[in-house]
């Protein structure tokens, strides 16, 4: 007996770890198609059915504890999703995938039957996720996500089925931001937070990710002309965060470095990403993110604008910064997740009147 309750513990954290690795894979690629919008339309398919795919993957692998899986399959759920909820996730999930495997192995079919393909398993999977965010025992920070998440792609995916003349490309790219979304919220859903203050370090993650792939990004792509532009570049990753260095006091330094960090991986991973989907860059993101990545060992790929002197940075040092900056990124933001009581205002006590 003893045995089983330690499975069932066991088996609940990879369901989350599953949800959070395929929400970030999810996200990755729907970003890369977002970025490459016109690359050719079979490839943004194929793209797309590998992240429906892992979705797929992640209802196999939520769908219910080893020994429980069964009963959500029979249940009676009695609701207005009562026919949804009946066939489980389990059984969406391999529906999910053998439409996948069905517009994997169909390239002779249309271009536009293949999108609807993966347009149905789509609204399959944000129906998931708008019935999950009714669901009993679930937070309210979680219920809401969830089913805004479901009804947002959903939307997306009825604008696309319902007006074919936008185009094979826009289609495929309301279809990519329909899984951004979903991948956002399992990876939201995986983490699972339970204290406030959990949900406060998540909307400054949010944060940060904003500020760094948007904000710095704009002004790095367009604007490198200030006297020694890389220092002020790095001292702008870490302004908005010394905030929390004011409020909670100098030893809460970690959190603002890692979300420093932060910025910077968002800064120096998603530069021509941002600049491709949201500027009109065009970059070939593939020869990019491998001189980013070290691929192209002592091939120099930008140059540190030190002020004095200038510092060429060679792929192979882009690439171990950028691999030791997500270390410490993931192990900082880590310990805060698991001791979210740190994460409050020290204030000192007001002197008494007249004192």
């Amino acid at each position: 007996m003893a045995a089983r309750s330690e499975a069932r513990p066991r088996f609940e954290t990879l369901g989350r770890l599953t949800e959070i690795v395929t929400g970030l894979v999810a996200a990755g690629i729907s970003i890369v198609v977002l970025a490459n919008p016109f690359v050719p339309i079979d490839t943004l398919i194929v793209l797309l059915a590998i992240t429906v795919a892992t979705d797929g993957v992640r209802l196999l692998v939520t769908g219910g504890t080893p020994r429980r899986w069964w009963q959500r399959l029979t249940s009676d759920l009695g609701s207005t999703f009562r026919w949804l909820r009946r066939l489980g996730r389990v059984g969406l999930g391999v529906l999910v995938l053998a439409i996948v495997i069905a517009v994997l192995v169909s390239p002779q079919i249309r271009e536009l039957s293949l999108l609807y393909g993966l347009a149905i398993a789509v609204v399959l999977l944000s129906l998931d996720r708008l019935t999950h965010g009714f669901s009993a025992g679930t937070s309210r920070y979680l219920q809401v996500a969830s089913a805004g998440a479901g009804a947002i792609a959903i939307a997306l995916v009825l604008v696309a089925l319902v007006d074919p003349s936008i185009g094979l490309a826009t289609f495929a790219v309301l279809l990519a931001v329909s899984l951004l979304l979903d991948g956002v919220q399992s990876v939201v859903s995986g983490l699972r937070p339970t204290d406030p203050r959990q949900i406060v370090l998540l909307k400054l993650v949010l944060f940060a990710l904003f500020y760094g792939l948007v904000l710095i990004n704009w002004i790095d792509l367009f604007g490198k002309a200030v006297p020694a532009y890389g220092v002020w570049l790095i001292l702008t990753y870490f302004a908005p965060f010394w905030v929390i260095l004011i409020y909670e006091g100098f030893s809460e330094w970690p959190l603002a470095i890692s979300l420093g960090l932060l910025v910077s991986l968002a800064n120096d991973v998603g530069y021509y990403f941002v600049g491709n989907l949201l500027f009109g860059f065009h970059q070939d993101l593939v020869t990019w993110s491998s001189g980013q990545l070290g691929l192209y060992g002592d091939r120099v790929v930008t140059f540190f604008q030190a002020g004095a002197f200038t510092i060429p940075v060679d792929s192979w040092m882009m690439g171990v910064s950028i691999y030791a900056r997500a270390v410490v990124v993931t192990l900082g933001l880590y310990y805060w997740w698991r001791h979210p009581s740190r994460i409050v205002a020290r204030v000192s006590p007001l002197p008494p009147v007249g004192a």
